[in-house]
């Protein structure tokens, strides 16, 4: 009788090592982290626009990703806040973030974390943390605004760009450009680089720019003269416009009424035209969500002429703000205002003395929306470091998407029974 053939028990032990070897790399192949996870780690992460009351967090992903901040002070709980672009509350996908809080207080430690498509980013363990200067008095011998206009490399505009100044001896300031690749940077309110008081100003002072994209990067060199505006960029290369005509006070305003050829692109500000400037509530839009109880407000008038405010429902708070040379003016309320319906109501005088009125409603979301559940302490907070593999928190009930689930289960599932069927065909080899 013919004995049935066996497979020699080493090599049917080095059939099972080797299935299983493959097993574990299969795993791996499956399980291990994509290019898309790790390239919606933070990176460039700047703070900015740092006052008594506010300060902005700002960086780049590689992919698209939502950008929201956690920042939780003593004896306040636990807040979300988000892009200035998701003014409806539903997170959007972006490569640049910049966050804003605009709710902060005086000489207060603040702890932040950032969240990154939901996933927590801290500094090296431990949140980011900022502290509030003290108040000042608001200055009334402040620079004019800096405002230019972003480019791609084929000419055309570049929004959602990064973009930050700082003027000689003073702090960073920065701001996002939009869809018509122009960004705008108040200067009249810039303190020295410690904060401690607003920045003594001259008539000519340097000032650095850096424009940056989730893959490029550029740079200029100008002064408070070449600023109003200052010339077109492209991303991606360097500039000095220190060397052009200097553009002083006088000849800007008389550029932008149109007496005489204008010294800059009048479409630069969105707002005003060669002959005339309009009057308008630019900030907040009609019907617009906030997420802030200190709404900013911010509109165009007519240079030098007074806008009366007029905010909220039913404890009206009332204020004024002059409109610059540029055309430009904003008003924050010196108190929060409460969650729900909001309006704001402007009077000024348009190019003819004529009295105008305009109104804007909008609404303040309430605190739930903010706030991520019942408050937790920092301290509480899973200490991870800036890896592409963080800790995940959940944020789908203000994203409006469910949480990321992590691996793919039906590989996993078909290389568990491929491994079991291979393990038990080297078993039976070795029988």
């Amino acid at each position: 009788m013919k004995l049935p053939t066996r497979i020699p028990t080493i090599l049917g032990l080095l059939l099972v090592v080797v299935i299983v070897a493959g097993v574990i790399v299969l795993e791996q192949v499956f399980r291990s982290p994509s290019n898309a996870s790790g390239s919606q780690q933070p990176e460039n992460i700047t703070i900015t626009n740092i006052s008594d009351t506010s300060f902005a967090f700002s960086w780049t992903t590689q992919l698209p990703a939502t950008g929201t901040l956690l920042v939780s002070s003593q004896g306040r709980s636990n807040r979300i806040y988000f892009d200035s672009r998701d003014i409806t509350g539903k997170l959007g996908t972006y490569t640049t973030h910049m966050v804003s809080v605009r709710d902060a207080s005086a000489q207060t430690e603040y702890s932040i974390t950032i969240l990154s498509n939901g996933k927590q980013y801290l500094d090296s363990g431990k949140p980011f943390t900022i502290n509030t200067p003290r108040a000042l008095s608001l200055n009334s011998n402040g620079l004019e605004p800096a405002y230019g206009v972003i480019r791609t490399i084929n000419n055309e505009p570049h929004n959602d760009v990064l973009v930050y100044l700082t003027v000689e001896g003073g702090q960073e300031l920065s701001a996002l450009s939009n869809s018509s690749g122009v960004w705008l940077i108040p200067l009249n309110q810039v303190r020295t680089s410690d904060l401690t008081s607003f920045l003594p100003t001259v008539e000519r002072m340097t000032e650095n720019i850096l424009v940056r994209s989730y893959d490029l990067q550029g740079s200029a060199i100008t002064d408070t003269l070449n600023d109003s505006p200052v010339p077109e960029m492209i991303i991606g290369k360097t500039y000095d416009f220190r060397r052009q005509q200097a553009i002083t006070s006088s000849t800007k305003t008389i550029a932008l009424r149109g007496e005489g050829q204008p010294q800059a692109n009048p479409a630069v500000l969105g707002t005003t035209t060669s002959k005339s400037f309009s009057v308008a509530i630019t900030t907040p839009a009609q019907g617009a969500a906030l997420t802030t109880t200190l709404p900013y407000i911010q509109g165009t008038g007519i240079p030098n002429a007074y806008v009366g405010v007029s905010l909220g429902v039913t404890q009206i708070i009332s204020g004024s703000a002059k409109v610059d040379t540029n055309g430009l003016w904003s008003f924050t309320p010196p108190k929060k205002l409460a969650p729900g319906s909001q309006s704001v109501t402007i009077t000024t005088v348009d190019v003819k003395g004529k009295t105008v009125a305009i109104t804007h409603t909008f609404e303040i979301l309430k605190s739930g929306t903010q706030v991520l559940g019942d408050a937790t302490p920092s301290a509480a907070l899973t200490p991870v470091t800036l890896t592409p593999t963080p800790t995940t928190i959940t944020v789908s009930t203000l994203s409006g998407e469910p949480p990321p689930i992590s691996g793919n289960q039906l590989p996993a599932i078909l290389i568990i029974m491929l491994g079991i069927g291979l393990f038990t065909g080297g078993i039976f080899a070795i029988l």
